[in-house]
């Protein structure tokens, strides 16, 4: 029952959010066909070998020398999101910047495949050093938010893809994600112009 429920949810969440004027945004060159976007073989397409946070599910162990380490951090416009994902999470300085403007501009791309595979993590907890406890598509949320914030002054792009995933997602785990992305790109926002 919850592996159905969590179909149809993915299969809402790849339909409805990001598009505008029934066109469909701009997928990454993995991506399916635009036409397959309403279907469920596309589900079956996706490049995710896991919904996992753990960095040693996809053998990222020892930073920078580790040699997946070093893959992930040259190729991240092209390695699955649920690599970049872990990624990120794991990553500090320099390494997590480049990942955190990677997994922006996919949310950009595609914000539906991002939320989605988010809202599959399922209350996944990381515990990032100088942090609390909290689920990672949390963080992730406030990584994508505050990217747009700092790095780009809060664009009109990023606050017309929340409003069209708002009207999508009313309610439910998309919708308390949306929350966590409005909630943290408004108090990034204030914080970059204060230090300004």
């Amino acid at each position: 029952m919850k592996k159905t429920l969590s179909i149809l949810l993915i299969m809402l969440l790849l339909t409805a959010c990001g598009t505008k004027d029934d066109v469909l945004p701009s997928q990454p060159d993995s991506d399916p066909a635009p036409q397959a976007s309403k279907a469920l073989p596309e589900l079956e397409e996706t490049d995710w070998e896991a919904l996992s946070t753990d960095a040693a599910a996809f053998g990222l162990s020892g930073g920078p020398d580790d040699p997946n380490f070093e893959y992930i951090f040259s190729h991240m416009d092209t390695v699955p999101l649920d690599q970049l994902v872990a990624f990120t999470l794991t990553a500090d300085g320099a390494y997590s910047e480049g990942a955190t403007d990677e997994l922006y501009h996919r949310f950009l791309e595609a914000p539906h495949k991002v939320l989605a595979y988010l809202v599959l993590l399922d209350g996944q907890i990381m515990e990032l050093p100088g942090w609390e406890p909290m689920p990672a598509a949390e963080i992730v949320c406030q990584f994508i938010a505050a990217t747009d914030a700092v790095m780009y002054d809060g664009t009109e792009e990023f606050a017309q893809i929340l409003q069209a995933c708002r009207e999508a997602y009313p309610e439910g785990p998309a919708a308390e994600l949306l929350d966590i992305l409005e909630r943290e790109h408004a108090d990034a926002l204030e914080r970059s112009r204060a230090e300004s």
